[in-house]
């Protein structure tokens, strides 16, 4: 069943992790595309559309969507002027266009199923489960690391003073984590955009 975002938006703030991969894998290509074309920066784009993941986080009450259901017409509206900000700031010129201006150019306007691969929400919950049996072999330390940082989103600070180590321990044996992760799925996640977009995700969530 294909949820709508506005269903999405509600499960998400009950705190349903599937639910927000969801509606990450869903818009991400295309809002970074959408900030890309506008900026021509990388980090500045990353950093944008991170900002606006750990908005809807924060606030999901804050995302508005239309009369279908949709919440793509508010993430680009929040864009543009994050973009605006962007260029006032740096006292750069501003992109000409409007703020009705929201579809991409023909060249990069490609649809979701043709640019990525659509994540189910069974197909989550079934990979979650496979990354939660690779967690399950890692040694203890690694183990309570990814606990703390990914599961239960405490801080660096926090889970070192839990653990009794340096906070770039913490960073080390996250980073170990998540690359074991990506080494020991099945082969059909190992080059998958699946599996980007989860480790993306959870990249995302270690800074909530």
């Amino acid at each position: 069943m294909n949820l709508t975002d506005s269903t999405l938006l509600k499960k998400i703030k009950s705190g349903d992790r599937p639910a927000f991969m969801l509606l990450y894998d869903r818009y991400w290509d295309s809002l970074y595309r959408f900030v890309f074309i506008r900026t021509k920066d990388k980090e500045v784009s990353e950093e944008l559309l991170q900002n606006l993941w750990v908005k809807i986080l924060e606030n999901t009450d804050a995302i508005q969507t239309d009369e279908s259901e949709s919440a793509k017409g508010y993430l680009l509206r929040h864009l543009h002027y994050r973009i605006l900000d962007y260029y006032n700031s740096y006292k750069k010129a501003p992109p000409t266009l409007s703020i009705d201006e929201f579809d991409m150019p023909a060249e990069t306007d490609i649809s979701d199923t043709e640019y990525f691969e659509i994540l189910e929400e069974n197909e989550i919950s079934v990979l979650l489960s496979m990354i939660d049996e690779v967690v399950s072999r890692l040694p203890s330390t690694e183990q309570q690391v990814y606990d703390m940082r990914i599961r239960q989103n405490m801080s660096v600070n926090e889970t070192a003073e839990a653990l009794g180590i340096s906070n770039k321990t913490v960073s080390n044996k996250l980073s170990k984590a998540l690359g074991e992760i990506r080494e020991q799925l099945a082969p059909d996640y190992q080059s998958s955009k699946k599996l980007i977009s989860i480790l993306m995700l959870m990249e995302i969530l270690t800074q909530y």
